[in-house]
């Protein structure tokens, strides 16, 4: 019955992997299908159509590349870098040690020491800053809060101690270590923006567009960077989607077969 249940629980894992191999392709097709605009192409649109809409503007899906700009850029947290946006964690690592009983096959009983590794989540961060996209012909709004963000890993390394203020009390363990990680967007850092041209506060902005199959992503990747790791991903999962549905129905098949002997 085991067999059953295990070959049931990887062709589910295949299935989940086969969804996600169909919203890989959809991300790369969405990305190549639109050509990249001059944000003053946008604005002229906005300014052409958007008089008398009272804020309601809705434009089309815009496809931008330039350097982000802030006129109040924030400092990331643990590297003081000059940002747009920061996600900064500490996470503790520690390890305990427990005695557990087993039994051997000639059905004996023993005991051993088992290391069992833990984590704790010390302070988790994340904030954004307003800023333009600027590509030269001019600069646009972008609402980030919202986006698929592909942001550069500015820090991620073991420190032997905690970050000021923090006590592990209570915790029946030994430190291992502290891991800090970084994930920003520099400011004045090229990127890649695909998103709804849209008024937004009484500003012509990129938002995450209204129809829930488009894409909103602001990357620090380039445009043809992202449909490839796209691809790529797409194909992993299909050959995991492939091996695991197989290997399901082996298990299945063979503990069938076994409940039935």
């Amino acid at each position: 019955m085991a067999l059953v249940i295990i070959g049931v629980v990887l062709i589910a894992i295949a299935v989940a992997l086969w969804f996600n191999r169909k919203r890989q392709l959809s991300k790369a097709l969405n990305i190549k299908y639109h050509e990249t605009s001059k944000v003053a192409d946008v604005v002229d649109i906005y300014k052409q159509l958007g008089d008398g809409l009272d804020g309601n503007y809705r434009g089309n899906i815009v496809e931008l590349s330039g350097m982000s700009r802030s006129d109040s850029p924030l400092q990331s947290e643990h590297t003081n870098a000059e940002v747009v946006y920061y996600r900064a964690r500490v996470i503790h690592e520690y390890e305990t040690l427990e005695i557990v009983r087993q039994q051997d096959d000639e059905g004996n009983y023993y005991e051993r020491e088992v290391v069992h590794n833990h984590q704790e989540t010390v302070s988790d961060n994340e904030r954004f800053a307003p800023f333009y996209l600027d590509d030269g012909s001019g600069r646009i709004l972008v609402e980030m809060d919202k986006a698929q963000r592909h942001t550069i890993t500015s820090l991620d390394e073991y420190q032997p101690e905690p970050p000021t203020g923090y006590d592990p009390y209570g915790i029946r363990g030994t430190t291992t270590g502290y891991r800090y990680i970084e994930e920003i967007i520099p400011n004045n850092h090229k990127l890649y923006v695909l998103g709804q041209a849209a008024e937004s506060h009484g500003h012509l902005a990129v938002v995450k567009p209204t129809k829930k199959d488009e894409e909103f992503i602001v990357s620090t990747k380039s445009e043809e960077e992202l449909v490839q790791g796209a691809e790529n991903s797409a194909k992993m999962s299909l050959y995991g989607a492939i091996g695991l549905s197989i290997l399901g129905l082996i298990l299945m098949v063979v503990g069938f077969t076994s409940k039935g002997g």
